[in-house]
């Protein structure tokens, strides 16, 4: 499975939302389903997606789909040359 595959997977596994509801316009805080809890089992699905780790000031940056992408990628996920 490719890493954007992955990402988008997590969403779905983590949030419980659909997959045609994860896309770039995807905020914290602006479905009910992304609140703090989800937020939390989010992370944690995607640490173990990904097997990275994230600290607590990283968390705080991961506030939207697009965020994630660039967080991930400064751990060493490629979304490029997959």
């Amino acid at each position: 499975m490719k890493n954007i595959e992955k990402y988008r997977n997590a969403f779905v596994e983590a949030l419980e939302i659909e997959e045609d509801e994860v896309g770039e316009e995807l905020v914290l805080g602006e479905t009910s389903e992304w609140d703090s809890l989800g937020h939390m089992i989010l992370i944690s699905t995607m640490e173990e997606a990904f097997d990275v780790s994230l600290d607590s000031e990283w968390m705080s940056e991961f506030d939207s789909y697009q965020s994630g992408l660039k967080l991930l990628d400064r751990l060493g996920v490629d979304f490029i040359n997959e």
